[in-house]
């Protein structure tokens, strides 16, 4: 059977669920793309890529441990450069900040964490650790398909501003993963617009966000008001496909 993965990324749930982010209820908007997927899609897995919390408040983090347990399938959290990572894990109980596998029919589920020697201004890298743990899993993994997901994108989106705090190590992390053909998509969070572009064998893929969505291609940072909340399906298949769609949910 196929693996039906949805991904939720870039929440930015507040300590307190009323107060706003960017003109925003974030919590309402997650709310909504949780309904729609509890009444529209029967998926096995969620994945949930980093900026869960915006300031990383056990709060938050409760508040989305108890919303997505209602939905009934596992999930698997990953922190971005807004979360507190020791925080996070206290509430979920998932080793956030290492390199971890998943096993499934024919696929092996990989994150990372992309919060090493962070800049300050929401950039981030891989640490050698994690790189070198990376590269330990893809090579055990071999003959078996990979979707790898983490917080930060690899690839540049070509928004000036966006770019300036992608992934720091991005070329020695693309270079280990053009090495293992096995990978079928890198997907990540961060940018807050859907991305899709291949880069040789091997498809980098990023997701609205759960709460607002950045323009793109702006030189600055520029909100695009008129969108409301966004998030991923994917399916991979036991032949190594996958099939991809983001969807996008009525501003409330």
């Amino acid at each position: 059977m196929s693996l039906r993965i949805a991904q939720i990324t870039d929440c930015h749930l507040q300590a307190d669920e009323t107060t706003l982010y960017k003109g925003v209820n974030a919590d309402r908007h997650l709310d909504q793309c949780l309904a729609w997927l509890e009444s529209q899609a029967a998926v096995d897995l969620l994945v949930l890529t980093g900026d869960l919390s915006h300031f990383g408040s056990i709060e938050a983090y409760q508040r989305l441990k108890n919303k997505v347990s209602a939905l009934g399938v596992d999930s698997i959290w990953l922190a971005g450069n807004h979360d507190d990572g020791e925080a996070m894990q206290r509430v979920c109980g998932q080793a956030v900040q290492q390199v971890r596998s998943f096993d499934y029919e024919g696929w092996q589920i990989l994150t990372l964490d992309t919060n090493d020697a962070a800049d300050g201004q929401g950039g981030g890298s891989v640490s050698a650790a994690n790189l070198r743990a990376l590269e330990q899993a893809l090579v055990a993994s071999k003959g078996t398909s990979v979707c790898l997901f983490m917080h930060h994108n690899a690839v540049a989106v070509n928004s000036a501003w966006q770019d300036d705090i992608m992934l720091a190590n991005a070329a020695e992390f693309n270079t280990l993963v053009a090495a293992h053909p096995q990978i079928k998509a890198v997907v990540c969070g961060h940018v807050h617009q859907q991305f899709d572009q291949r880069l040789g064998a091997i498809r980098y893929l990023a997701t609205p966000s759960s709460a607002v969505q950045f323009s793109c291609e702006q030189h600055q940072f520029h909100v695009d008001s008129e969108l409301g909340p966004g998030f991923r399906l994917l399916e991979l298949t036991p032949a190594g496909e996958l099939h991809t769609q983001v969807h996008r949910l009525t501003k409330l």
